[in-house]
């Protein structure tokens, strides 16, 4: 009977160190012996599960208290760095959308991965942990690299395309450019067609290719795709291109640019070849993209077009002679100022087409396009 009461005892003892007031709960002033059954199955079961709350309370007061002091230290980091800016606190990396000439200021420690789109280091040092070596500023950052900020320094990176998505850690700042561009991370605003992608974008003339964020500036367009960007400019005349009759036994049904083959012919905007076929992915010409909009101009918005120059001297004019068209339409192109040169039977990259397509597009409707 004694050695039950130490053990008991013994019980207790260790109890009452874990979870100090809990021994209340199980034994009352007075009681005389309690099993050892009852210690097992229900007081000390119990009481560990009041000592799991109240630790898990002070866990969580805890944690509550280190999150505001982060909290703090970022408000007060980003009022050190200056009005007008946003930024924060990523403790992993996130990713975000930036705009052309926006600022991004990282401090040390600080990582960032560039996934698309062009992003300059305009100030201090970063390491490229990619490739295991340092990068100084006025370097552009390879698209997929891990960079960290450097030691005692802070990093500045210069968005210079027009979007870009760049994965940030740590503590950044951002100084918005304030320009109004396109969301292509492939057009730089350096390119010299940079304007002319970002005018034919906001007319709805042109639109990504992928999800949206690729231009593809060096890519050649074929006749199908020419018709879709007539279509935008006449302002998308949806009860036009259905109603369509005009037909080509090689522009088949069910095909995504069949009723906009269709809507230009019977505009009278572009024709088949001799055979009949239209040869919608034929990769078109610098005359033909000339010729098309030339017969658009005439034929859908019915203006009188007599502006023209000679192009004797031109290269390329005599092209146009042997085969025996073109030279009326490049003639009045190069008289607007909608082309400056003619190499008739060069392919043009969607750069140079968005370029002849916003010059005819800010002569013609100065203030916006039809759509």
């Amino acid at each position: 009977m004694k050695k039950q009461i130490k053990i008991i005892a013994a019980l207790l003892a260790c109890t009452a160190v874990l979870v100090g007031g809990a021994l209340a709960s199980g034994l009352g002033t007075g009681d005389s012996l309690i099993s050892l059954s009852y210690l097992e199955q229900i007081f000390i079961p119990e009481a560990v599960e009041q000592g799991v709350q109240q630790g898990s309370g002070v866990l969580d007061t805890a944690w509550q208290t280190a999150n505001e002091a982060l909290d703090r230290l970022a408000d007060e980091y980003l009022h050190t760095v200056g009005a007008g800016q946003s930024g924060g606190y990523s403790g992993a990396y996130s990713r975000k959308t930036f705009s052309a000439l926006d600022v991004i200021t990282l401090q040390t420690g600080s990582g960032v991965i560039a996934e698309a789109g062009s992003v300059k280091l305009s100030q201090g040092i970063v390491i490229d942990v990619t490739q295991g070596k340092q990068i100084d500023s006025g370097v552009w950052l390879t698209p997929g690299h891990r960079y960290i900020v450097a030691e005692e320094t802070e990093a500045v990176f210069t968005i210079e395309s027009d979007a870009a998505r760049v994965a940030v850690e740590g503590m950044f700042s951002v100084e918005p450019g304030g320009v109004t561009a396109s969301p292509f991370t492939d057009i730089k605003i350096t390119d010299w067609y940079h304007d002319a992608v970002n005018e034919v974008y906001a007319r709805g003339l042109f639109a990504g290719t992928g999800d949206g964020s690729i231009f593809a500036p060096e890519i050649r367009l074929d006749r199908a795709m020419m018709m879709t960007v007539l279509f935008h400019l006449a302002g998308d005349p949806d009860e036009e291109r259905f109603s369509a009759a005009a037909t080509f036994p090689d522009v088949k049904e069910g095909e995504w640019y069949e009723s906009y083959v269709r809507w230009a012919a019977e505009q009278g905007i572009s024709a088949g070849y001799g055979d009949g076929n239209f040869r919608p992915l034929q990769t078109m010409t610098r005359r033909e993209v000339v010729q098309f909009l030339y017969n658009f101009a005439i034929s859908y918005l019915g203006l009188d077009l007599t502006e023209r120059t000679s192009l004797d001297s031109f290269e390329g004019v005599d092209i146009l002679r042997a085969d025996g068209w073109g030279e009326e339409a490049m003639s009045w192109a190069v008289a607007m100022g909608i082309i400056s040169e003619l190499r008739p039977n060069d392919y043009p990259i969607r750069a140079e087409v968005a370029a002849i397509m916003a010059n005819f597009a800010e002569i013609y409707f100065p203030e916006d396009a039809p759509n």
